[in-house]
């Protein structure tokens, strides 16, 4: 029989319907996603680190055309 309490809120996470809590794997599911999300936190630290280093340099090569200096070669290479 469900006490009020258990119809309300549910059962506790840990506790399987065996009774045996050893026996839960949402540990391992918690780290499963965890090792995911962390994968993607690294992708997206690494793209956007490039994506900046890129604007930087058009970002400077815009600087050098409007101050009448030459184009070095990345710029030469961009077409500015």
């Amino acid at each position: 029989m469900y006490t009020r309490r258990a119809l309300l809120f549910g059962r506790p996470p840990l506790i399987e319907e065996d009774g045996n809590p050893l026996s839960s794997e949402s540990g391992a599911a918690a780290i499963e996603y965890g090792l995911i999300a962390s994968l993607i936190a690294i992708v997206l630290a690494a793209s956007m680190t490039r994506l900046g280093n890129r604007q930087r340099r058009n970002y400077n090569c815009v600087k050098r055309a409007m101050r009448g200096k030459q184009a070095n070669k990345f710029c030469k290479k961009r077409g500015a």
